[in-house]
C-alpha cells in the first residue's frame, strides 16, 4: 500500500478504499503489528503435538494444548490449523510384506514339510490370563508333533520348541508359515540357516497354509471349546491329552481314514531316520 502511495499520490482513505484494507489496519501494522509473526509459536506447537501424535484430530490437539497452559482461541487455532493443511495428515502405513504364490501341495514323503500356527485363547482364572498356544504338524502323515501353551510365545521360544522336536524327528526340508512378528524374525531364519527353508504364504491368504488352519479348527472343536480351564498347567495337560488321541486314534480323511501313526508306520520306506539320542 505504500508503494501505491508514493506512485499516485493519493490519500490514505482513497488507497484503502480501492485496495479493500481497513485504515486501522495499515496503521497497526505500520506501528510494526505483525499478526502473522505471533502465529509462529502456535505453528511450532502444532507442528510438535501432531508430530509426536498422528491420530490426534483437531479437538484433541486444542484441548491437548489448553491443558499445557496455552490460552489461544479455537478460532485461532483451527485457522493457522487449516493453513498449514494438518486435516490432511494421514498416519503412516506400515510396509506391506509381499510373498510370491506358493500352491499347497502335500509333501512327497514323511517328516519333509512342518506347518505351524499359533492359535490365541485363555484360562479362566483370578487374572483370566490370555495364552498362545503353539501347533506343529507334519504335511505328510498329519502327525500333530507339538502343542503346548505358553503366556506369550517369543521368537527365541519358537526356536526352543523347534530345537526339542527337532531333536527327536530331525530337521524338516521347509516350515510353511505366516508373516506373524515371530515367525518372520531374525532368530528364526537364524535356526533355519541353510537346511531349513522358512516358506511363507501371501498375507490375508490362510488358505495358503490349510493343513495347519484344518488343524487349529480341529483343536478347538475337540478340545478347548468343550472345556473352562482355571490354569495353564490344566490346559497342557488337555492339550497332552488331546494330541496324543489325535495321533493314535482319530481317522484322517486326507490319508485314508488312517490314524497319522498308523500312516507313518505303513510308510517307512519314505520314512525320515530318526535322530540318535
Amino acid at each position: 500500500m505504500d508503494n501505491v502511495l508514493r506512485q499516485k499520490a493519493c490519500s490514505i482513505r482513497h488507497c484503502s478504499h480501492v485496495l479493500g484494507i481497513r485504515r486501522q489496519t495499515y496503521h497497526s501494522r505500520k506501528r510494526g503489528v505483525r499478526p502473522e509473526e505471533k502465529d509462529n509459536e502456535l505453528k511450532l506447537a502444532l507442528k510438535q503435538v501432531t508430530g509426536q501424535f498422528l491420530a490426534w484430530g483437531f479437538w484433541m490437539v486444542f484441548y491437548y494444548l489448553r491443558n499445557q497452559g496455552h490460552t489461544w482461541n479455537h478460532k485461532r487455532v483451527y485457522r493457522v490449523w487449516t493453513e498449514m493443511a494438518l486435516h490432511l495428515r494421514k498416519a503412516p502405513k506400515r510396509a506391506q510384506i509381499r510373498r510370491p504364490y506358493q500352491e499347497l501341495l502335500a509333501p512327497a514323503r514323511v517328516n519333509q514339510g512342518w506347518a505351524m500356527d499359533f492359535v490365541s485363547d485363555w484360562v479362566v482364572g483370578p487374572g483370566a490370563e490370555s495364552v498362545r498356544i503353539i501347533n506343529i504338524v507334519d504335511e505328510c502323515s498329519r502327525k500333530v508333533l507339538w502343542t503346548e501353551a505358553h503366556k506369550s510365545i517369543s521368537a527365541s521360544k519358537l526356536t526352543e520348541i523347534l530345537d526339542k522336536v527337532a531333536a527327536w524327528r530331525g530337521r524338516p526340508e521347509y516350515i510353511r508359515c505366516d508373516n506373524g512378528p515371530e515367525f518372520i524374525s531374525t532368530k528364526l531364519q537364524q535356526w533355519a540357516g541353510d537346511q531349513t527353508e522358512i516358506k511363507y504364504i501371501q498375507p490375508g491368504k490362510p488358505n495358503q497354509n490349510g493343513i495347519i488352519e484344518r488343524l487349529n479348527k480341529t483343536l478347538r472343536v475337540e478340545c478347548t471349546d468343550q472345556h473352562w480351564f482355571t490354569s495353564m498347567e490344566e490346559l497342557n495337560e488337555a492339550l497332552d491329552q488331546w494330541s496324543v488321541a489325535y495321533n493314535t486314534l482319530r481317522p484322517h480323511q486326507s490319508i485314508g481314514y488312517k490314524t497319522p501313526d498308523r500312516f507313518e508306520i505303513l510308510n517307512q520306506k519314505t520314512y525320515f531316520i530318526l535322530v540318535a539320542a
